[in-house]
């Protein structure tokens, strides 16, 4: 039977996962420069007229990663999500979910996200759409649960998200990504509790409870 103009082979998604599974580890190889789309073929075990049958352009490939990537984290943001504890336990669960992600394997979505998205028009926004917004998302999320509760003051939670989650960010790229561990140490660990403490006192609601009864 002849196949219907424009319908996908048998196995075509098969393939395509198992390809984006290849470029993946040759994308996010440290102390490599960034390939190619010859070189992510190679890669792959496949010629450049395959590659660009399952994905089109280098820049179409990366995107279709991030947003593979994204949606295999769809589970872990709805944990960002739900804020089912007292303010100031919820941020700092949340703070260290953030801190555990980045240790295994978000950092390495983040770092090639930057790379390859930095002044590209393609894919910087695939990057957000993808990777960044729907991270900030979740957080804004369980930030207007604790001000519905009464537990948050009533700032602008996008903005509060992006406070909370930057400095996270950027500590673990100072000593993973980028060397400071070598360089200028820092415990990311007492540095994250610190910076819950300084986010709990900024946006958390005083009450009665929180002073001890003279």
């Amino acid at each position: 039977m002849a196949k219907t103009k424009g319908a996908r082979s048998a196995g075509h998604d098969e393939k395509r996962a198992a390809l984006l599974q290849a470029f993946r580890v040759r994308l996010i190889a440290r102390n490599q420069p960034p390939p190619s789309l010859r070189e992510l073929a190679a890669a792959a075990g496949v010629t450049v007229p395959t590659v660009r049958h399952y994905f089109g352009r280098r820049e179409d490939l990366v995107a279709a990663l991030l947003d593979d990537f994204g949606k295999q984290g769809v589970v872990h943001l709805e944990r960002l999500r739900i804020a089912e504890m007292p303010f100031s336990e919820s941020i700092a669960a949340l703070a260290q979910m953030i801190v555990e992600g980045l240790a295994f394997g978000v950092s390495e979505i983040h770092a090639l996200g930057l790379r390859e998205g930095l002044r590209n028009d393609r894919i910087g926004p695939a990057y957000l759409v993808h990777i960044l917004e729907p991270t900030l998302l979740a957080i804004e999320s369980r930030f207007d649960q604790h001000q519905q509760r009464g537990e948050m003051r009533r700032v602008d939670t996008r903005v509060a998200a992006v406070a909370l989650l930057s400095p996270l960010l950027i500590a673990h790229f100072h000593q993973r990504e980028l060397g400071g561990s070598g360089t200028r140490p820092l415990d990311i660990q007492d540095y994250a509790h610190a910076h819950v403490d300084a986010f709990v006192r900024a946006h958390g609601v005083v009450t009665k409870s929180d002073h001890p009864i003279s």
